[in-house]
Order: structure tokens, then C-alpha cells, then sequence
């Protein structure tokens, strides 16, 4: 049977070197490509169509998502694992907004990137425990920003939809009329950028709305 053929987006030579002999030397794969830079990256993913593209998340032309944006449609079953030294909270974010199946942090040691590259070649979804609170620290701070736009009117209007109420019957119990009601749920679509009921109904599961009292 072939190897496993991993593309490696690195643009520190040695970092990257280091990375290519774990590939081979421990876990046996094949590095079918080292790379520095997001346009050698989409050029050797599309030529080699790897099994694993690891790819470091800052790179001298680039962010290294822009090798997921840019080529990740025509290449279907190549599975995705970014690493960083960088701690931001939107960047983990965006890693899963993108799909990406793993995502380590440089700080992490030798044996979570191992691990790493086994679980998502597996077919798993791995995030390092740092990366995992980052992701949990961005939602928080995006439910307080967009949530604190909201009035307390507002809110109660949204958790009352959410929760499966009709706009008559929430009048009714809030003794509101039914255009009143009308009028808060515009405000409410306006300021969340959200206009289906379906994707209100979403933000609010996320965001607690559901479970308050």
C-alpha cells in the first residue's frame, strides 16, 4: 500500500525541516512536499493532492487559510491541520468556520502534534486543549459585544421566539400589541445581520438565549 502523503506549509526552514523528518521518521508517512509560502503551498497541494496538508497559520505572503480558501474545494479529501505560534482568538474561530480539522499551537510539545496528525488522518476532528479555550474565549467575547447591542426588551422578544412562541401569543403575555412585537423583531434582525427565523432561532441556542429564565 502507498503511503500517506502529507504537504508541509512551513515558511521557517528549520521548523519545517524538523516537522518533514517527524512526518517520515515517526509516523512513517510520506512528505510529498515542503513548502514556504501560500502560493507554493496551493500549487504543491494541487499537484501532489495530499492526504494531510499541514499548514502553519502566518506565512510571508500571506495567511495560511488562504491555501484552504484558494484550493480546499478541489481537493475534497485532503484533510487540514494548521499550526501557529499565535494566540489570537478569531483565528481559531476561523479555523472552524473553514472546516479545518485540526489545529495546534506551537507551544503545544512533539507528542500533540503527533497525535494531532494521527486523529485528523483518522478521520477526526483534533484541536490542542489551548486551541479548544481560545475557540471557547472567542464566543464568549462575540456574545457579549453582539448580545450587550440588544435591550432588555429585545432580548426577551428573542428568547421568547426562540423558544417556539408566536408573535400573538408573546403580545398577549407581554400585553404588547402584535405590531409592537413586529417592530422589536425588525430591531432585532437589523442588529444581528440575521433575517430567517431559523438562523435567529440558531443564534439564540448559541448564545444562551434558550436556557435563561
Amino acid at each position: 500500500m502507498p503511503k500517506t502523503r502529507i504537504v508541509v506549509i512551513e515558511d521557517h526552514i528549520m521548523v519545517r525541516q524538523f516537522f518533514a523528518n517527524m512526518l517520515r521518521d515517526q509516523l512513517q508517512l510520506t512528505v510529498a512536499a515542503e513548502c514556504a509560502t501560500v502560493a507554493e503551498g496551493c500549487a504543491a497541494c494541487l499537484r501532489e493532492k495530499p492526504e494531510l496538508a499541514v499548514v502553519d497559520w502566518a506565512l510571508p505572503d500571506g495567511k495560511g487559510f488562504e491555501v484552504i480558501r484558494t484550493v480546499g474545494a478541489q481537493l475534497p479529501r485532503t484533510r487540514w491541520l494548521f499550526i501557529s505560534s499565535n494566540e489570537q482568538e478569531h483565528m481559531v474561530r476561523e479555523a472552524i468556520e473553514l472546516g479545518v480539522h485540526g489545529f495546534v499551537l506551537k507551544r503545544a510539545d512533539l507528542s500533540t502534534l503527533r497525535e494531532a496528525v494521527t486523529r485528523v488522518l483518522a478521520g477526526e476532528t483534533y484541536y490542542c486543549q489551548r486551541s479548544a479555550k481560545l475557540y471557547v474565549e472567542a464566543m464568549r467575547s462575540e456574545a457579549s459585544a453582539v448580545g450587550s447591542n440588544l435591550t432588555t426588551r429585545e432580548r426577551q422578544v428573542l428568547r421568547a421566539f426562540a423558544r417556539g412562541e408566536n408573535l400573538k401569543e408573546l403580545a398577549e403575555r407581554l400585553e404588547l400589541t402584535v405590531k409592537t412585537v413586529n417592530n422589536v423583531m425588525t430591531s432585532i434582525k437589523e442588529k444581528l445581520s440575521l433575517h430567517e427565523p431559523g438562523s435567529l432561532v440558531r443564534y439564540a441556542i448559541k448564545h444562551g438565549y434558550v436556557e435563561e429564565p
